[in-house]
């Protein structure tokens, strides 16, 4: 994979424009070249692109090492689906399903996960997810010893399992997490990512308090770092939801709308609306 196909796919899964994911390091215009393979960019510049988004810059040259295009050949598919997944459009997600269903593409396990994945985050719900996929993932994280590939692919699939499972495999990574008194930035985002996804699955799946009360207890022993500020803010605003203190939660909401980042909560929002 070159540093252009690299990017675009974190960008995309991360739903951000080119402009956005510039951030004001390179312009919009020179950044689109980057991507295109048109220009070459510093490596300097590169790690500075990542880190204005707090985004694992060891993780992004595994990307180059190892997922290259030539291995990956559903590489501009799975980005598809990240876009898709973002804009919550299940138009596309059906149509790259019907894709794969009549042969029109060779599925691999990543491309099939990242499709199940993305209709179980629109949805809220695993209720679309294959037996052999729940059974798949639970192998691949029990499989692994508990690092920060491990973290970071639980926070995306602990979406996919019954909350049971869900609920068991995250309190291993927490208590994993606490163990090992060495920890860098981005593990720790993983985990703080853990707890905030699961937060969500808990809230959708009509869960007891105990069940969310896992990950409200442990985003509160995790170290004050500007990194997972937000997550700790939506770890207070589930927490507040459990209690129903509708003052806590409304006061959070309004910061997010007036900060812009009223997107991560607006699916709960919605739902108590309806």
């Amino acid at each position: 994979m070159t540093v252009g196909e690299a990017l675009k796919q974190i960008r995309l899964q991360s739903g951000l424009t080119q402009t956005q994911m510039a951030a004001g390091v390179v312009s919009e215009s020179f950044y689109s070249k980057i991507e295109r393979g048109v220009h070459a960019v510093d490596v300097q510049v590169l790690i500075q692109i990542l880190s204005a988004h707090h985004m694992d810059v060891v993780h992004f040259f595994s990307l180059l090492n190892f997922q290259k295009s030539e291995t990956e050949p559903n590489f501009e598919l799975i980005n598809e689906i990240s876009f898709a997944q973002n804009k919550k459009d299940i138009k596309r997600l059906d149509k790259i399903k019907k894709k794969l269903e009549n042969g029109g593409v060779q599925p691999s396990f990543n491309l099939q996960f990242r499709l199940e994945n993305a209709y179980a985050w629109i949805y809220h719900s695993n209720e679309f997810v294959s037996p052999a996929m729940k059974k798949k993932v639970k192998s691949v994280i029990l499989d692994d010893n508990w690092n920060r590939p491990a973290y970071h692919y639980l926070s995306q699939a602990v979406v996919l399992l019954d909350i049971d499972e869900s609920y068991y495999l995250v309190k291993s990574a927490f208590e994993a997490y606490k163990k090992n008194k060495e920890h860098d930035t981005f593990t720790l985002q993983f985990v703080a990512l853990i707890a905030v996804n699961y937060l969500n699955c808990c809230y959708h799946q009509k869960t007891s308090k105990e069940y969310a009360q896992l990950a409200i207890d442990f985003l509160k022993i995790l170290p004050i770092d500007p990194v997972i500020g937000f997550y700790r803010i939506i770890g207070t605003y589930y927490e507040a939801i459990f209690n129903h203190d509708d003052k806590t939660r409304n006061m959070i909401m309004e910061i997010l709308k007036k900060s812009g980042y009223y997107t991560l909560i607006q699916d709960t929002v919605e739902e108590n609306q309806n």
